[in-house]
């Protein structure tokens, strides 16, 4: 028995807030975490819509039902199984969308925000730093910075970041054991950031959402 893969054409799903156009000045490019999708995730950005900002909340390619009765549908980014080749196309995937969505805004004087939620928080780490894309502010929420990214090579880029860390005093899957885990690795790769403590579980809170974004 052998392994062998083909190149496929796969039609991906996002879901967008405000309208791709000149008068755009930020874009927050946001990923969901496990098992959900980008159209309920979006809605937790609504906040942030002021006429002038555009949100893209693309959607995993990977979906599966996440209930017993087949009613609720969730996506997930990557498994441990053909990890490497998911990382890849989603890089592809979203750097692909990023580009459509610049080339409708019809210029680059944008402040590009990226924001990573959970499980989507390594996603949108690995897309950052596949591709040359300025981005100025860059929020892990409730997630975590893979360590593929905590490279020599990358440290430039890093120092260019301005990063937010941002968990939940209450959250259940991210333990304070963990998050200083977390703080005390990427301290010792000497990276700057700032930390974001809310009272709340594991959910993206809009109004934590805005003052976060008001650091900006």
């Amino acid at each position: 028995m052998q392994s062998k893969h083909i190149n496929v054409t796969k039609r991906a799903r996002y879901y967008q807030i405000g309208e791709a156009n000149s008068s755009i000045k930020k874009v927050w490019m946001v990923f969901h975490g496990y098992a959900m999708l980008s159209e309920f995730f979006i809605k937790k950005f609504e906040i942030l819509n002021d006429g002038e900002t555009l949100i893209i909340a693309p959607e995993a390619l990977n979906r599966f039902y996440i209930t017993e009765d087949f009613s609720r549908v969730g996506a997930s980014w990557m498994t441990k199984l053909e990890r490497e080749n998911d990382i890849i196309e989603n890089n592809q995937y979203i750097e692909s969308l990023f580009q459509k969505v610049a080339k409708d805004i019809g210029h680059s004087n944008f402040q590009l925000n990226v924001l990573g939620f959970s499980q989507g928080s390594a996603t949108a780490c690995r897309w950052v730093f596949s591709a040359n894309n300025k981005v100025n502010n860059f929020i892990v929420w409730a997630g975590d910075i893979p360590k593929d990214s905590l490279t020599a090579e990358n440290k430039s880029k890093w120092n260019s970041l301005n990063i937010f860390l941002v968990f939940g005093t209450k959250d259940p899957l991210i333990t304070t054991d963990l998050s200083l885990k977390f703080q005390k690795r990427i301290s010792e790769y000497k990276l700057n950031f700032d930390l974001v403590e809310y009272d709340g579980d594991h959910r993206i809170f809009p109004k934590v959402l805005k003052e976060v974004s008001e650091k900006f």
